[in-house]
């Protein structure tokens, strides 16, 4: 690896954990996104920190998560949605089975219809 710049671990790391993309963090540490990928295959301690920064954010959020919605005082209940949603498989829809059989059958009675329109006052022909 000539000309490689060198990187620090310990902000890659951080800028990992905050949730940033790889491509933010690239920008962050003045290297292009190739570098990310190249040194995620290439520097195995550089692939470590980098995921191991990204594991340690979504814990910390996933644990707050967690918290927010199972708080006995003051409960979360838009945290808990999304943790059933997201965990437990919850859905906003539900699934119904409209197999249905049988028959509909339509009658009008239009002298009927016409009859009521006229004693309403409106001129069917208006219409």
């Amino acid at each position: 690896m000539a000309n490689t710049k060198v990187i620090d671990y310990e902000k890659l790391y951080n800028l990992a954990k905050m949730g940033l993309s790889e491509e933010q963090i690239a920008t962050s540490l003045g290297i292009s996104a190739s570098t990310i990928t190249r040194r995620k295959r290439d520097d195995e301690q550089f692939d470590r920190t980098l995921k191991a920064g990204k594991q340690e954010g979504i814990t910390a959020v996933t644990n707050q998560l967690f918290n927010s919605a199972t708080d006995a005082e003051k409960p979360n209940t838009s945290a808990g949605i999304f943790w059933l949603k997201n965990r437990a498989g919850w859905r906003d829809k539900a699934e119904v089975d409209a197999n249905l059989t049988g028959s509909i059958e339509n009658t009008h009675d239009i002298s009927q219809a016409l009859q009521a329109l006229k004693d309403a006052g409106i001129d069917p022909s208006q219409l």
